[in-house]
């Protein structure tokens, strides 16, 4: 290698000769070159991989933007934020409208519901009202019949007490059917 500067190459690596030394202490010719040679791969490869760049970024090389272009750049992007930002933010209030719009629905299929329960009910209990005001009304005829019979009843036995009798004491069959057994033959004489 002639220089202090002098670029390592894969081909110098290889070409390397150490001196052997054979009385005294030194290092292990194996180990020596088995370093050597994957140096040698290492450097192989960075060369080629920086050869591959070179040629590429000449074939790429595009002049550097300037300050001018950067703030174009940074201008597009910002308009491009703006836009997608307020994108986002329509579609939010979509979306919270589409959501209040079925909550509402829901609350009307929930009234309507409830009001239809509502209605079932009072049409039940209306429909139990009318059933026992029927019952109380035929019972209320019932018991007033039979208490108009009694009553005609009574009133024939009255008039039957309060009228001279020819003689015989015989009784009404009302009169009879009113008296209690006990006494039934009494009245009809002795």
């Amino acid at each position: 290698m002639s220089g202090q500067f002098a670029v390592l190459t894969a081909a110098a690596v290889h070409h390397q000769v150490f001196t052997v030394v054979r009385l005294r202490g030194g290092y292990d010719l194996a180990e020596v070159d088995a370093f050597l040679s994957r140096v040698e791969t290492t450097l192989s490869l960075l060369w080629g991989d920086n050869a591959q760049l070179r040629e590429r970024l000449a074939a790429n090389a595009v002049a550097p933007p300037d300050a001018s272009a950067g703030a174009e750049v940074l201008a597009a992007a910002h308009r491009s934020a703006e836009k997608t930002i307020t994108a986002a933010q329509r579609e939010a209030r979509q979306i919270i409208a589409a959501a209040h719009a079925e909550a509402e629905q829901r609350r009307r299929e929930a009234a309507a519901a409830a009001d239809t329960l509502t209605q079932a009910a009072r049409q039940a209990i209306d429909e139990q009202i009318d059933r026992l005001t029927l019952a109380v009304t035929d019972q209320s005829r019932h018991l007033e019949h039979t208490l108009q019979g009694r009553l005609d009843e009574l009133r024939t036995v009255l008039e039957d007490l309060t009228t001279p009798s020819h003689g015989v004491h015989e009784a009404s069959p009302a009169r009879a059917a009113m008296a209690p057994p006990s006494t039934a033959g009494s009245l009809l004489g002795p």
